[in-house]
C-alpha cells in the first residue's frame, strides 16, 4: 500500500524542471491551442522559456515593461488541471484563459465571444479538488475589465460556461439539462481552470471565442470569423495587462 501522502506535487514537479521562484510573471495569458499561445508569445519582449513538458510550453517576458507569462495550458479538463496547478504553484496570481467554446443560444454567432460569469462543472477532474456542491467562481473585477476591453467592436455574451469531458456525447438530453442550469456555452477546459485557481486562491477569468453553435447546428471550426476572433482575442488580452 502507498504510505506517502501524495506521489507528485506541482511545486516539486516545477523544481524538477529547473524552475525557480520568480520565473513566472504575476499574470498569465493561458491558451489551449498552440497557435494562440504562439500569437501571444510574439507580443512579449525578451521571452524566456519557463518549461516544456508533454507538449505544453510556457514563456515569460515583458509587455510594456510588465512581466507576463504566456503558453498553452491544456486542451481538456485533465491536462488543464495539472498545468493550471503548476502555474499557481509557480507564483502566478492572475490567470486569464483565452479559449474557445460552442454556443448554446440561437443569437450567439461564430466569432462572438463568451465571457464566463458562472462555471457549471460537468468535468471529472475538478471532483478531485473540490466537493460536488462546490461553486467555482471567476474573479468579478477581472471579468468586468475583460468585458470592457472586449466589448469595443466585438459581441460579448456573458453567462454560464458548462465544461464537459465527452465531445461526442453532447446529446440534446444532456445539453438541454445544462442549459436549464444556466449554461450559454460549452467547452472542455474552463471548469478545471477556474476550480484549480480557486483552490490556490488565485484570480481567474475566461474569455472564449465561439467556434460552433449546438442549437443552430452551425460549425465554424474552419470559419474565417472564428480565426479572426482568435487572433483578436490574443491582441485584446494584452490590453488587459
Amino acid at each position: 500500500m502507498m504510505t506517502r501522502d501524495v506521489h507528485l506535487e506541482a511545486k516539486g514537479f516545477l523544481d524538477s524542471l529547473k524552475f525557480k521562484p520568480g520565473d513566472f510573471g504575476s499574470v498569465a495569458l493561458v491558451s489551449g491551442q498552440k497557435h494562440r499561445a504562439k500569437l501571444c508569445l510574439e507580443r512579449i519582449e525578451n521571452p524566456v522559456k519557463n518549461f516544456s513538458f508533454l507538449g505544453y510550453n510556457f514563456w515569460t517576458g515583458t509587455y510594456k515593461g510588465k512581466k507576463v507569462t504566456v503558453g498553452n495550458g491544456g486542451y481538456y479538463a485533465p491536462d488543464t488541471a495539472f498545468i493550471t496547478e503548476m502555474l499557481c504553484a509557480g507564483g502566478v496570481d492572475r490567470l486569464i484563459r483565452l479559449g474557445s467554446c460552442g454556443a448554446l443560444r440561437k443569437d450567439i454567432s461564430v466569432g462572438d465571444y463568451i465571457l464566463a460569469t458562472d462555471i457549471i462543472r460537468g468535468d471529472g477532474v475538478s471532483r478531485y479538488y473540490v466537493d460536488d456542491d462546490y461553486v467555482s467562481e471567476v474573479d468579478r473585477f477581472l471579468s468586468s475589465r475583460i468585458e470592457k476591453v472586449f466589448s469595443k467592436g466585438s459581441r460579448v455574451h456573458c453567462g454560464g460556461v458548462w465544461t464537459t469531458d465527452a465531445l461526442f456525447k453532447e446529446t440534446k438530453e444532456i445539453v438541454n439539462s445544462y442549459i436549464n442550469k444556466g449554461a450559454i456555452s460549452v467547452d472542455m477546459v474552463t471548469s478545471a481552470f477556474v476550480t484549480v485557481s480557486n483552490v490556490y486562491k488565485k484570480k481567474a477569468s475566461a474569455i472564449l471565442a465561439v467556434s460552433d453553435n449546438l442549437i443552430t447546428g452551425e460549425k465554424g471550426f474552419s470559419d474565417a470569423r472564428f480565426f479572426a476572433a482568435e487572433s483578436k482575442m490574443c491582441e485584446l488580452g494584452f490590453e488587459l495587462i
